[in-house]
């Protein structure tokens, strides 16, 4: 099942992603740019679309890079996000203060 909206459900939790800022304890993370915070909804939301198996990997990571070029963030600034040590903690972070993968996927299906 493809969630009817998907990119409407990414801009809307990118909005409660904010509150990333106060989940990770590093101090340098405490301030997230809003490239980072784009960067890790957008592939948190991929990564749990395709652990559920509710969109194929293609088409997952393809609308998480739409999402991310749409907000104006070139291909070589989401990598410079995703290539750092803590990212994989700031993606999980999030997916977590969503409620896991499975509530996520409902949130993006709303």
């Amino acid at each position: 099942m493809t969630p009817s909206h998907p990119r409407q459900g990414f801009k809307r939790l990118l909005i409660s992603a904010l509150a990333l800022n106060g989940l990770l304890a590093s101090p340098a993370i405490a301030e997230l740019d809003d490239t980072t915070i784009s960067v890790a909804v957008a592939q948190g939301n991929a990564h749990c679309l395709i652990e559920t198996k509710t969109m194929a990997v293609d088409e997952a990571l393809a609308m998480a890079k739409a999402f991310i070029a749409s907000d104006g963030i070139s291909d070589s600034a989401r990598d410079a996000v995703t290539s750092r040590p803590e990212f994989s903690d700031l993606m999980n972070a999030y997916i977590a203060d969503q409620g896991g993968c499975a509530a996520l996927v409902k949130q993006l299906q709303q």
